[in-house]
């Protein structure tokens, strides 16, 4: 048998310190999937209930189309506007925050595994 080759001996501890580090990445990344998919779900529900806003929206200018009534003094218009543009606004605030949240959780991945999973 030959002398363990210098390049190719591990010593224990740096491969235990490879593994803490990859299961810390590991948790981390399964976490931020979870989230991902609880995020996309509520994106979901928001851009559902403003399609129904816009529809029901639809719906009262048509009726007041067909009747000859200006939709400018009717205030189920003005509520119904008002509805589905706080869902915009929600939606694009949901979008912000997913944003800040992964920016944060890169922070976080490099400060708990960037230095060997000591954090």
């Amino acid at each position: 048998m030959t002398a363990p080759d210098t390049f190719t001996s591990f010593s224990l501890s740096a491969v235990l310190s490879n593994l803490k580090v990859g299961l810390c990445v590991l948790r981390g990344e399964l976490g931020r999937m979870a989230t991902g998919v609880l995020r996309c779900m509520e994106a979901r529900q928001l851009r559902r209930r403003m399609d129904e806003e816009h529809a029901a929206l639809g719906r009262r200018m048509m009726e007041l189309l067909d009747a000859g009534v200006p939709a400018t003094d009717d205030a189920r218009i003005h509520e119904l506007a008002g509805r589905a543009a706080f869902l915009r606004d929600e939606l694009a605030r949901h979008a912000a925050g997913a944003d800040a949240d992964r920016e944060r959780h890169l922070a976080r991945m490099a400060r708990c595994c960037g230095n060997g999973g000591k954090g």
